[in-house]
C-alpha cells in the first residue's frame, strides 16, 4: 500500500489530536455551554489556563487511538508504528509540562 509507511502514521499521529480537540471543543460548545463560542472555548478554557494544557493534551490522545484501531482494520502495520510514536511524542511533551508546572489540576 502507498500509504502504509512509518512517516505517514507519524504525521498523521500529530495532526489527529488537533481535530480530536476541535471535536472536544466543538461539543463543549454547542452542547455543554452553548453560549460559549468554540474559538473562546479552545483560546481561553482549553489552553488559555495553564494547569488546563496537559489533560487536553491527554484527551486529544483518544482520536489517536481511534486512528491506530482504524488503520488496525486496514493492515497497515507500518503506518500503525508511526502513531505509536507520535503517541509517545505527545506523552513525552504531557510529561514535560506536568514537571514544569506541576499537577495543580488534580
Amino acid at each position: 500500500m502507498r500509504f502504509d509507511q512509518v512517516r505517514y502514521g507519524f504525521l498523521l499521529g500529530l495532526v489527529v489530536p488537533a481535530l480530536g480537540v476541535l471535536g472536544y471543543a466543538t461539543l463543549i460548545a454547542t452542547s455543554l455551554r452553548p453560549e460559549l463560542e468554540l474559538g473562546f472555548v479552545i483560546k481561553h478554557m482549553l489552553f488559555g489556563i495553564k494547569g488546563n494544557i496537559a489533560p487536553t493534551l491527554s484527551l486529544s490522545l483518544l482520536a489517536d487511538v481511534v486512528l491506530f484501531f482504524y488503520l488496525d482494520r486496514k493492515r497497515m502495520l507500518k503506518a500503525m508504528r508511526g502513531v505509536v510514536g507520535a503517541m509517545l511524542a505527545y506523552g513525552a511533551v504531557i510529561v514535560l509540562l506536568l514537571l514544569l508546572w506541576g499537577r495543580s489540576f488534580m
